[in-house]
């Protein structure tokens, strides 16, 4: 029994053993130049597959002629779809067969609603001695008859009703006219914002230390020199003011102009206050009020000191706009397709009362009327609500019809052996177009890389590995390349390899 390697067991090396390794290597390099050798065909053969490829896409057909007006206006329509979409085939209308074309229309058929929501509300003003008239009772918000309101989207607005005022006490200040000053509670006096109630405040000579530096130790200055100190004292001092401000309201921040004299020389008691503090001018800690002037009381701001309200009654109309749209007739077009089209424009109008299927507009088909009717009708029951108060409930006040219709074109075409069909819809001069499928601009090359793709692609057949030959009493192992399905290699049919005497160079057999 052969080993891994096609050697007998007992194996020692030797000549016969030389000998197997020359003949394995000269047929693995004859089965590699064989297949080098198929490769280099198969490679060639695509390159031409690929030519021929190149020739077709390079070759035009020819165009074809209209045999009539309306089947120039359906190539013309297809010349305009190839111009605008990149991915359509190039000049489609010269170059594709029309088997057939037919035209129908559709309707958009749009209702506009506006609806509209009342509610009263109570405004009151300060009475300034006018005089009331009777009072009327107040109705239902809508039983009263309103301005009319022009526009589908229309603004709030507020309409007061007549006969509706009437006079009231303040319920602020209890018909009194006064009440109690908020800027001091009542008490006509507030807390002294200086000294904050302890009737004694920081001295602003020496910052509240009680003392000062020696002045007469100091050597004498230039006049400049005093002038200048003098005036960075006086900036000095506004803006300690402002940190000791921020430190009287509680944020315990530092203040990096205050230094102490103690530190520049010798030091006297400060002449201007006792440890620092000297009296606030307010003497007892507390400031009148500004507001009320120590009154502790002041005008009611509700009824302007009167006592008494004017009540008026305005009625607040609030409006809201809805939109339904219906497409009324068989299309293959897509409903966002058709949303994007413009129509033409065949009945307008505003209602204000339920339309007669009977009365069918000129120009409008029944059925599309009768529709119309419905979808009117339909949202105008919509607010009839049970166990719900009407007075609350939003009303349309007014609607706008609008019915459009839509034309388009189906045309059936040939292209390359093949089929299709495209759409043209709208008005004239503002066709647009729909097709499922369509002949691309690049279909040629593409079926090229598809080409060149399947032949790459192509499986390689399993090879049969052969039965070992005999030669001179010697086993020799055929070598067989390895294969794998959905390789890149071109499989490669090798003939049967037999050793002739001529060719063996063993001198075994001479």
């Amino acid at each position: 029994m052969e080993d891994g390697y096609g050697r007998e067991p007992g194996y020692n090396g030797g000549p016969n053993n030389q000998e197997n390794i020359d003949k394995r290597i000269e047929d693995i390099r004859r089965v590699v130049t064989q297949g080098a050798n198929e490769a280099q065909v198969r490679v060639k053969r695509i390159v031409d597959k690929a030519n021929d490829y190149l020739q077709q896409a390079q070759t035009t057909p020819s165009p074809r002629q209209a045999s009539s007006v309306e089947e120039q206006r359906m190539r013309q329509l297809a010349n305009i779809w190839s111009n605008e979409n990149w991915r359509v085939a190039r000049e489609l209308g010269n170059y594709m067969d029309i088997v057939s074309w037919a035209s129908n229309e559709v309707w958009e058929v749009t209702l506009q609603t506006r609806w509209e929501t009342r509610g009263l509300e109570v405004v009151t003003e300060p009475y300034t001695g006018q005089k009331m008239g009777m009072p009327r009772p107040v109705l239902p918000v809508w039983d009263y008859e309103l301005p009319a309101v022009v526009g589908l989207r229309a603004p709030q607005t507020r309409t007061p009703l007549e006969g509706q005022d009437d006079i009231v006490s303040c319920t602020i200040c209890n018909g009194t006219g006064h009440m109690l000053c908020s800027t001091c509670t009542g008490r006509g006096w507030i807390v002294c914002p200086d000294c904050k109630g302890r009737t004694k405040k920081r001295c602003a000579t020496c910052r509240g230390r009680g003392y000062i530096s020696d002045a007469t130790t100091e050597p004498k200055k230039p006049f400049f020199q005093k002038q200048a100190e003098n005036v960075a004292n006086s900036v000095g001092g506004k803006v300690s003011e402002v940190f000791d401000n921020i430190r009287q309201q509680g944020v315990p921040i530092p203040n990096p102009l205050d230094s102490d004299p103690a530190g520049k020389g010798p030091t006297i008691p400060c002449p201007a206050c006792i440890n620092g503090e000297v009296d606030c001018t307010c003497g007892n800690g507390k400031r009148v009020c500004t507001a009320c002037q120590g009154a502790r009381m002041s005008l009611c701001t509700s009824c302007s000191g009167t006592g008494k309200l004017v009540r008026h009654r305005d009625i607040v109309r609030s409006f809201d706009l809805r939109t339904q749209t219906r497409y009324v007739g068989d299309s293959p077009i897509p409903t966002q397709q058709l949303a994007r089209a413009n129509g033409d424009l065949i009945y307008s109008a505003e209602i204000d009362e339920a339309p007669y299927p009977e009365a069918t507009p000129e120009g409008v088909p029944m059925d599309v009327w009768r529709i119309t009717v419905e979808l009117v009708q339909a949202e105008r029951h919509s607010t009839e609500k049970p166990a719900v108060d009407p007075q609350t409930l939003s009303r349309p006040t007014l609607q706008v019809i609008e019915l459009v219709r839509i034309p388009y074109t189906e045309i059936q075409y040939r292209y390359a052996d093949q089929d299709y069909t495209f759409y043209a819809y709208d008005s004239e001069g503002r066709e647009k177009f729909h097709a499922d499928r369509y002949p691309a601009r690049w279909d040629r090359i593409e079926r090229l890389v598809k080409a060149i793709s399947t032949d790459l692609m192509a499986p390689v057949q399993p090879a049969q590995r052969e039965a070992p030959a005999e030669s001179n009493g010697q086993t020799y192992g055929r070598y067989t390349p390895p294969a794998s399905a959905g390789s890149y290699r071109v499989p490669i049919e090798v003939p049967p390899y037999t050793i002739n005497e001529e060719d063996d160079d063993d001198p075994t057999n001479k």
